[in-house]
């Protein structure tokens, strides 16, 4: 793959960063053309994703973040412990 984008996303705790990881890596990238690698660090979410061309993975990042969000603002409104 010609291009890369990495991203370390810090999230508050450890339980969050697993509800976040168990939740966006059911969900693989609908074009075949990004790979995307994820691993869980603590409370850091390290992703990796790939491709041949940068516009995929810019729609693909963009995708992500956008999944991410929702899942943070559904943890914000719901866990007792915020």
């Amino acid at each position: 793959m010609d291009f890369a984008c990495e991203l370390n996303i810090p999230l508050l705790t450890t339980r969050h960063a697993e509800i976040v990881y168990n939740t966006v890596r059911i969900d693989r990238e609908p074009k075949k053309n990004v790979q995307r690698i994820e691993k869980l660090n603590n409370n850091i979410l390290n992703v990796r994703f790939e491709a041949e061309e940068a516009k995929f993975i810019r729609v693909a990042v963009e995708s992500y973040l956008e999944k991410i969000n929702s899942i943070l603002r559904t943890i914000q409104r719901f866990d007792p412990n915020l």
